[in-house]
């Protein structure tokens, strides 16, 4: 099996009867043949696979230690969390992080004290993955505080990890959170961003204004109806498309009355992808039925650009049974008005052809034009 290429090897491990050839895959240089190998040794031998498994759990390749110990749990083998608690103490770095790693798959509570005082290792590595195991076997606030000592680790990496534990073991993680908003690393800053809406009111409003593009896309799509203030100015007021999509959906999922008044503002956007991303969100909160209904209102705004922008909106969601009400708008005092009528008639019509004879004698020549010419593309059944 060796001597075959991985793939070769692989299948031959799948198709393998022999528990001894099996052990011998388990330290196969491909991590995807070991792996197979596991599953096939478990499914073959059932516990008494439990001493080759554990053999190998702490020197394993690192990205085989979750498997290993799935595996030994899952066919209850003894003494796997005492050797894991034993190897916390080992010099070699790369077994200490093993058994942090299968402690957190483990989930055993009772080695959550060892754990915590690998986040004073020396090795970020070890630190960041004794992050993560807590945030698996941490009970409580109390563990979560032992992890906030580092959000101000040398290492980002470590930061990071740190954000995520804490923001999962403390019920209300804004305070401990909140000096991490303003860290230099864009990195953490964004993992912080994932949790605006639990953040103090000043905080939050500060990561939705941080200058990466980044970190403020993710602070929108995590806000809340406390932050509807924040992204009613980011709808309509940021630089960057992809904040102003993120806030679109963000403003979609909310219950809110007052949301549908923020997001018609961003009909108007200049990005296609941000004005469908509003429109969808309208038919979020609104049904189709309802968003259609708020933009045939819009209709009646003073501003052209608007009743322009509420048009393709409806053109978008083919609201044919709004037509009738629309053809007041081959008289709109604004010619583009008129234009956007012609170029939405299609789907807001099934017969556009009286509209377009109507607008052909259009006072204004584009409009006019674009009529004639509409006129003229038609086929002989559609006229």
């Amino acid at each position: 099996m060796r001597r075959a290429d991985a793939t070769a090897r692989l299948r031959a491990v799948e198709a393998s009867r022999s528990p001894w050839e099996l052990v011998g895959s388990l330290d196969d240089p491909s991590p995807e043949v070991a792996r197979a190998a596991i599953g096939r040794l478990v499914e073959l031998e059932g516990p008494r696979a439990a001493d080759p498994l554990r053999a190998r759990l702490l020197d394993a390749d690192l990205s085989l230690v979750a498997e290993f110990a799935n595996a030994l749990m899952r066919i209850g083998a003894g003494g796997v969390v005492e050797a894991a608690t034993a190897a916390l103490g080992d010099e070699r770095y790369s077994r200490r992080l093993a058994a942090i790693r299968a402690l957190g798959v483990l989930g055993d509570q009772r080695a959550a004290a060892q754990v915590r005082i690998a986040l004073e290792d020396n090795v970020a590595g070890v630190r960041t993955a004794a992050l993560e195991a807590l945030a698996q076997l941490g009970d409580g606030c109390a563990v979560g505080a032992d992890c906030a000592q580092l959000l101000t680790d040398a290492v980002p990496h470590v930061r990071i990890a740190a954000v995520r534990s804490v923001a999962r073991l403390v019920t209300h993680p804004g305070e401990l959170l909140a000096p991490a908003a303003a860290d230099e690393d864009r990195l953490v800053r964004l993992e912080v961003a994932q949790h605006v809406a639990r953040l103090p009111e000043h905080t939050a409003k500060a990561v939705l204004a941080d200058p990466d593009i980044r970190v403020r896309e993710a602070a929108a799509r995590a806000a809340g109806t406390r932050e509807l203030g924040a992204l009613s100015v980011l709808l309509t007021d940021d630089p960057a498309p992809d904040v102003r999509r993120a806030s679109a959906h963000a403003l979609g999922g909310m219950r809110d009355q007052r949301v549908a008044d923020v997001l018609v503002r961003g009909l108007e956007d200049p990005d296609a992808m941000v004005r469908a991303a509003v429109l969808r969100a309208l038919e979020r909160l609104l049904t189709s039925e309802g968003a259609g209904r708020r933009l045939c209102a819009e209709l009646a705004c003073e501003g052209p650009e608007r009743r322009r922008a509420a048009l393709y909106a409806l053109a978008r969601l083919e609201a044919r049974e709004r037509g009738p009400e629309l053809s007041r708008l081959a008289d709109d005092p604004d010619p583009d008005v008129r234009l956007a009528l012609i170029h939405s008639a299609e789907a807001l019509y099934e017969e556009p052809e009286p509209l377009m004879r109507y607008l052909a004698a259009d006072s204004d020549r584009v409009v006019r034009e674009s009529a004639e010419m509409w006129l003229l593309r038609a086929t002989p059944s559609e006229m």
